[in-house]
C-alpha cells in the first residue's frame, strides 16, 4: 500500500509541476507579436544626426558668404569704406596726399599744358590774323580757369563718382536684399532620404566645401579692401591725369584715367550681384538620378548634387576674381 501512495503522489507532482510550466509559459507569450527593430532605429538616428550636420553646414556657408555684403565695404561710405581704431583713417591718408603733395604737382602740369597750347597759338597767329589769335587765347583762358577748377576739386568729383555708384548698390539692395536663404531639403532628395552612404558623402562633401567657401570669403574680402585701397589711391593722383587732358596730345591720358576709376566703382556693384545671386543660383540645383531603380541612384544624386555645389563655390571664387576685368569691359564700350 505505501508503494502505491508514494506512486500516485509522485504522479500527481509531475502533473501538477507541467501545469505550473506550461501556465508560466503562456504567461510570457505576448497577445500580439512585436519585435525590437534595432538596426533600423540606429539607421534611422545616424541618418538623421548627418543630414541635420550637411544641412547646418551648408546653410551657415550661405550666411558667411552674405557676411560680406552691403553691410560690409561694400555698402560703406567714400570716407569710411576702411575703418580704424585710431583717429586717422585711409581717407584721411589719400586726402592729406591729394592736397600737400598731388595738387601742387597736378597745378604745375596744368600750367605746362597751358603754355603749349599757348605756344601753338602764337605759332599760328600772322600779321593779318591778330583778333582771331586774340579770340583764341580768351578762349584758352577760360579753358585753363574750368581745368584749374576741376583740379582743385578732383577729390571731390571722384568721390562723386563713386556716390552714383553707391546710388545703384542702394537700388540693387533695395530690390533683392541681401539674397535668399538656402533651403536644402527643398532642392536635394539625399537630405531627405535615409541612405547612409549618400550622407556620409554628402557630410565629407559639406566638409570640403567649407575650405572653398571660406577661400571666397578671403578672396571676396581682399577683392574689396583691394578695391577700396585702389579708389583712394585714384582719388589721390587724380590731379596729374585730370591736367592732361587739357592737351589735346595727352587728352586719352585723363579720358583713361576717369574710365579706369568708374570701372573699380563699378566693380563693387558687380562683387555685390554676384554674392545676392550665389544663395539663390544655389537654390536651384538638383542632383542627377541615374534611374537604375537601386541604392546606387541616391547615391550618386547626391554626389552630383554636392559636386555641382563645389563647382559652383569654384566658380564664385573666380568670378569675385575677375570682377574688376568685367568691369572694365563694361567701361571700355562707353
Amino acid at each position: 500500500m505505501g508503494t502505491i501512495a508514494t506512486a500516485i503522489a509522485d504522479k500527481r507532482l509531475k502533473i501538477a509541476l507541467a501545469a505550473t510550466l506550461l501556465f508560466l509559459s503562456a504567461l510570457l507569450i505576448p497577445a500580439q507579436p512585436a519585435y525590437a527593430d534595432i538596426a533600423g532605429d540606429i539607421n534611422d538616428w545616424l541618418a538623421g544626426m548627418l543630414r541635420d550636420a550637411s544641412n547646418w553646414m551648408f546653410s551657415k556657408q550661405a550666411d558667411v558668404l552674405k557676411g560680406i555684403g552691403y553691410d560690409g565695404i561694400l555698402g560703406a561710405d567714400f570716407d569710411s569704406m576702411l575703418t580704424t581704431s585710431g583717429n586717422v583713417s585711409m581717407y584721411d591718408i589719400a586726402h592729406g596726399v591729394w592736397k600737400v603733395a598731388i595738387l601742387p604737382i597736378g597745378c604745375g602740369v596744368l600750367s605746362l599744358v597751358f603754355t603749349v597750347k599757348l605756344i601753338q597759338i602764337s605759332q599760328r597767329i600772322d600779321g593779318n590774323a591778330s583778333m582771331p589769335g586774340v579770340k583764341e587765347v580768351v578762349f584758352l583762358l577760360v579753358f585753363f580757369a574750368v581745368f584749374l577748377f576741376l583740379i582743385q576739386h578732383s577729390f571731390e568729383l571722384m568721390q562723386s563718382i563713386y556716390e552714383v555708384v553707391g546710388l545703384a548698390i542702394d537700388r540693387v539692395l533695395g530690390l533683392f536684399g541681401t539674397g535668399g536663404a538656402l533651403n536644402l531639403p527643398a532642392v536635394s532628395i539625399v537630405t531627405t532620404d535615409d541612405d547612409i552612404p549618400a550622407l556620409l558623402a554628402m557630410l565629407i562633401v559639406s566638409l570640403i566645401s567649407w575650405v572653398v567657401v571660406l577661400t571666397a570669403y578671403v578672396v571676396a574680402l581682399v577683392v574689396c579692401w583691394a578695391r577700396a585701397l585702389q579708389l583712394y589711391i585714384m582719388a589721390a593722383f587724380s590731379p596729374i591725369p585730370l591736367a592732361f587732358m587739357a592737351l589735346d596730345d595727352t587728352r586719352q591720358i585723363g579720358v583713361g584715367y576717369l574710365k579706369s576709376f568708374t570701372a573699380v566703382c563699378i566693380a563693387g556693384l558687380i562683387i555685390l550681384i554676384l554674392l545676392i545671386a550665389f544663395p539663390i543660383v544655389l537654390g536651384g540645383i538638383t542632383g542627377a538620378n541615374p534611374g537604375t531603380g537601386t541604392p546606387v541612384d541616391t547615391v550618386a544624386n547626391g554626389l552630383t548634387y554636392a559636386l555641382q555645389y563645389l563647382a559652383m563655390c569654384i566658380l564664385l571664387i573666380l568670378s569675385l576674381v575677375k570682377s574688376g576685368a568685367w568691369a572694365r569691359d563694361i567701361v571700355s564700350g562707353f
